[in-house]
């Protein structure tokens, strides 16, 4: 081995894990909470897509009270789905297939980019 080569340290190896952990960890508990806060909001909003089917559970991406992004799985398929509050009701604005078993499509969401590994890939 060149010894003017230097390997990078074990330490900084592990402040970057630590770190995208971290992250990733409270991007988590953001979304758990938020699902929380909206559950009933959107438990049963995805319906008004036809396009898609039953979903198994959902999370909520992201919500500021007037628009929302939300994202909802079944063991086919994911769809992230955007909603505008409209005269006191969530009405879908746009829609995005995230990842399917028999489709094309093979994205992911951030907090939960390892579902297309465990849904689509493993089972």
């Amino acid at each position: 081995m060149n010894k003017h080569v230097k390997r990078i340290p074990i330490y900084l190896i592990l402040a970057i894990v630590v770190i995208f952990v971290a992250v990733w960890g409270a991007a988590l508990l953001r979304c758990e909470i938020l699902t929380g806060r909206y559950h009933d909001d959107f438990a049963e909003a995805y319906k008004s897509n036809k396009m898609i089917g039953d979903m198994d559970f959902f999370k909520v991406i992201s919500c500021d009270g007037e628009e929302a992004e939300v994202y909802y799985v079944s063991a086919n398929g994911a769809a992230l789905l955007e909603f505008e509050l409209q005269d006191g009701v969530w009405v879908e604005t746009a829609w995005d297939t995230i990842w399917s078993k028999s489709g094309s499509a093979d994205g992911a969401v951030w907090p939960y980019w390892w579902h297309v590994i465990t849904y689509c890939l493993l089972t």
